[in-house]
């Protein structure tokens, strides 16, 4: 089943999106004297519980008695398991036994079509199915303990909630197949809800990835009024080239990339090891080309007729110079759908405006982004399938400039041009410099400089990133204004760090040992114990980013750990595995060289001048 849903995954890539974030707060209040707003964090693509429910509002249950739901895709498996695959798996034997695709294309369409059923919108863009998002009318103070550390898990913010208050917190959340200017209608009167709840006249809104379309939506039709403070946090504001891409059917499917290192990026397991996708690279020439072609065609097809063209949401997420001829492929004979997707798209460009209103009248406003990285970097190695994988600056998932609603990067590891000039200069400091010191990024053209902060490198999951958490908590607590308020602790442009490890596993672990056996321990390595602690949670509190110094207080504690036997030490790879690796390695590139993408007859046809 594991293997089923990675390839599930690989054809499902735009729901992928996804995500991790910061949060945000400020400080106005008004039938409460607590000192700061509450916070209203509109969550990514992969936090909003949906469950299917049948024509009486009855939960559907599965086969094991389980609510039939998700946060990010809920597969239909009965059908595809019992139907769909074997009609593919004899489809795919005849092919390679004839060495040309038979009937591969409808299986394929037929295979997603199913798999995906369950979130299929109709020609207006209302999903089929009766399908409903858990919403929690109250705060983070009143949920249950389970729901309590989902939310934590999702969203680590609970610093800065230790600071607000869990009373104060809420957790919006939106159907992934609605629309989004029906979302801003229910956030509308969530804010309503807040407020009557709290005693407050105004809420902080926290847009993290996904959610930046929420706010881009409510911002245009409902404006800005009973906002205080606006936190993006790596926030889809004008979409991502990886969603119009892939509604083009823009792929790199060069022999070299989808033969050899694609796939074999998309099965590393946890220790590196990559042999897998290499064995299916060299799996892969057994099929002519054109089955391939034909399984790839048929299955996105199916992924976008049943799960992405009759969204709204997915719409929300094109960038806005793209949307023009993409909704004139597709939508122009859906005019009811259309109209809901040209709202959304006047919102969004409106946008802009609508944030220098807000910022105009009081709002304050922050963006923070990642920046550097190729699509499909790192952490979703399938969305390097896209055309646009090394022409945009991104974090790996969104571009920089929709992040930041503006900001120029450099794409590809190059740097901006010679002779490159800002293009605004801040007439209090005016020999600030907005370039990065990089001189990848120009924070100068996004909409606004001073209150734009880039994390260089730093892929799209910033909640793995403590050091982007505490600048959103100190940007929420008003202890920072801008950019030019402490550059020394909180420069503009900061650096990726991967802390997770230290704050949900070392640090507690290390904790519990201490109060556990901290008393019997040698005098030496209690107070190595007490030391490495306290290394790992100043660095857990810092501002600036330093991976070398997270990866020694780790180490420290680690060694700790491992030696009063509450962690397994690493195991290295073996020898073996390393040359089986290697071995499989160089017979997947051997065969890309030789056969170049396709199969044995593919190649001997070329060579005889039949093509592929």
């Amino acid at each position: 089943m594991k293997r089923l849903q990675r390839w599930i995954s690989l054809l499902l890539c735009p729901a992928m999106l996804i995500t991790g974030a910061a949060v945000s707060a400020s400080a106005q209040s008004s039938g409460c004297d607590c000192g700061h707003d509450p916070v209203i964090v509109l969550p990514g693509i992969n936090h909003s519980p949906t469950y299917l429910y049948d024509e009486n509002n009855e939960p559907v249950l599965d086969k094991d008695g389980n609510h039939v739901g998700g946060t990010l895709l809920i597969l239909e498996t009965d059908q595809l398991l019992k139907k769909c695959l074997p009609k593919l798996i004899i489809r795919l034997l005849a092919t390679i036994a004839v060495q040309y695709p038979v009937g591969l294309e409808s299986a394929a369409y037929e295979a997603a079509c199913s798999a995906f059923r369950l979130q299929h919108c109709d020609e207006d863009g209302v999903h089929v199915e009766n399908l409903q998002t858990k919403r929690w009318n109250h705060p983070l103070a009143d949920m249950t303990q389970d729901e309590l550390e989902w939310v934590y898990h999702m969203v680590p913010m609970k610093p800065l909630v230790d600071e607000i208050g869990e009373d104060h917190t809420y957790f919006f959340t939106f159907n992934l197949v609605g629309n989004p200017m029906d979302s801003a209608a229910d956030l509308d009167a969530y804010i309503d809800m807040v407020r009557e709840q709290t005693g407050h006249d105004k809420v902080v809104l926290l847009p993290v990835s996904l959610g930046g379309t929420i706010l881009t939506a409510y911002l245009d039709a409902y404006g800005h009024d009973k906002i205080s403070q606006i936190c993006n946090a790596v926030a889809c504001l004008d979409g991502t080239d990886i969603i119009a891409d892939m509604m083009e059917r823009k792929w790199n499917l060069s022999d070299e990339y989808f033969y050899h290192e694609f796939v074999a990026n998309i099965f590393l397991d946890e220790k590196g090891d990559a042999s897998l996708g290499y064995l299916i690279n060299s799996l892969l020439h057994i099929l002519p080309r054109k089955g391939v072609d034909a399984i790839l065609t048929g299955a996105w097809s199916g992924v976008l007729d049943t799960l992405v063209l009759n969204c709204p949401q997915f719409w929300a997420m094109l960038p806005s110079a793209r949307y023009e001829a993409l909704a004139a492929r597709y939508l122009d004979d859906q005019p009811v759908l259309k109209a809901k997707t040209d709202r959304f798209q006047q919102a969004r460009l409106n946008l802009k405006q609508n944030i220098l209103d807000a910022a105009a009248d009081g709002v304050t406003v922050n963006f923070i982004a990642g920046s550097n990285l190729d699509f499909g970097a790192q952490m979703y190695s399938y969305f390097g399938i896209v055309e646009s994988a090394k022409k945009v600056n991104s974090d790996g998932i969104i571009n920089l400039a929709s992040t930041t609603l503006g900001a120029t990067g450099a794409v590809g590891g190059s740097m901006l041009p010679p002779g490159y000039s800002q293009r605004y200069t801040n007439p209090d400091h005016p020999d600030y410099s907005y370039i990065s010191p990089d001189w990848k990024v120009d924070a100068s053209t996004a909409i606004l400089p001073d209150n734009t902060w880039i994390f260089l490198d730093q892929h799209h999951e910033v909640g793995n990133n403590d050091y982007v958490l505490n600048l959103a908590k100190a940007l929420i607590l008003g202890e920072v204004d801008d950019v030019h308020s402490d550059p020394v602790n909180h420069p503009q442009f900061n650096y990726s760090c991967n802390t997770k490890a230290l704050r949900r596993w070392r640090v507690p672990d290390a904790e519990a040992l201490l109060a556990e056996q901290g008393d019997t321990m040698p005098a030496e390595d209690r107070a190595a114990l007490e030391a490495a602690i306290a290394e790992g949670k100043a660095l857990l509190e810092g501002s600036v980013a330093d991976q070398a110094a997270v990866d020694a207080a780790e180490e420290k504690l680690e060694t700790l750990l491992i030696k009063y036997g509450k962690m397994e030490p690493e195991k290295e790879r073996s020898k073996a595995s390393l040359a089986t690796e290697s071995a499989l390695g160089s017979f997947s590139m051997f065969l890309v060289k030789t056969l170049g993408g396709g199969s044995l007859v593919d190649r001997i046809k070329q060579l005889l001048g039949f093509g592929k």
